[in-house]
């Protein structure tokens, strides 16, 4: 399927690529080491595939990422401040918005401070704040990243909680970081990071007023499993659904898709 593309950047400065045409979807970037969309060949590739069952149902969805430049001592609440400033400016209502890990925290937020641009709202693999090994994850790359290194081996916790897998993950996983450095200028990396480390919401969870669907991986260890049944539980009228066998990318789960346009397409 040839998905028509196209690159721009919201009025504050968020970077999208737009794909198809259509009522609009807007999608908040999982976690990424630079504020860019993803360039043209496989990375992007990859978006269109993970982007294309929306597509076909009629959506024109905006991957959207951070603003470049974000000094370290921004707020997720500044984030989501700027994003519901950018979504005011280029769409004449509120919109669905589909949030995906450090992109999820974003969504919330939005949600919480600023139910006037948000019609609908999906968070993949987010909770109210961080869980622990989350956090650990995070402390970890922006060590590595200021010695020049990726530290994404340090992800093995998250993939599994065998202690015997781990170690064997951490040999593939430190390839897969020498093949995919850090930028030379880590700091919104640094940024991001820093910032969703002082995000909760968990107090304010009844504030949010659109439809919410929240979906985990059952094998998604970045958080206790218990964070996503208590963050679908204080935000009223939520739908929880779990994926027993899925990780932490669920993104391209053909059931993922098909419960997210469920979701959206309800009247």
């Amino acid at each position: 399927m040839d998905i028509a593309t196209k690159q721009g950047t919201f009025s504050t400065g968020l970077p999208h690529l737009a794909f198809g045409s259509g009522k609009p979807l807007v999608c908040l970037s999982g976690f990424t080491m630079t504020h860019t969309v993803p360039p043209p060949g496989a990375q992007r590739r990859r978006a269109a595939r993970l982007v294309a069952p929306f597509v076909g149902a009629g959506y024109e969805v905006f991957w959207t990422n951070r603003r470049p430049g974000m000094p370290v001592g921004t707020t997720i609440g500044e984030l989501a401040a700027e994003h519901a400033e950018a979504l005011r400016a280029r769409f004449a209502g509120p919109v669905p918005v589909l949030g995906h890990g450090t992109g999820g925290s974003i969504a919330l937020q939005l949600a919480v401070d600023h139910p006037d641009v948000v019609d609908r709202l999906v968070l993949a693999c987010a909770a109210y704040t961080l869980g622990p090994v989350g956090r650990r994850f995070h402390r970890d790359l922006i060590a590595a990243a200021e010695r020049g290194r990726s530290g994404m081996h340090r992800a093995a916790p998250a993939l599994t909680r065998n202690p015997v897998l781990q170690r064997l993950l951490m040999v593939p996983l430190w390839l897969a970081g020498r093949l995919n450095p850090p930028p030379r200028d880590p700091s919104d990396m640094r940024a991001t990071l820093l910032a969703e480390d002082g995000f909760d919401v968990r107090d304010r969870l009844a504030e949010v007023s659109a439809p919410t669907l929240v979906l985990c991986g059952g094998r998604d260890h970045l958080w206790p499993q218990e964070m996503f049944d208590e963050t679908a539980a204080g935000i009223p009228d939520a739908r929880l659904v779990r994926y027993p066998r899925r990780g932490h990318n669920v993104l391209g789960a053909p059931e993922f898709a098909r419960d997210v346009r469920a979701f959206l397409d309800a009247p």
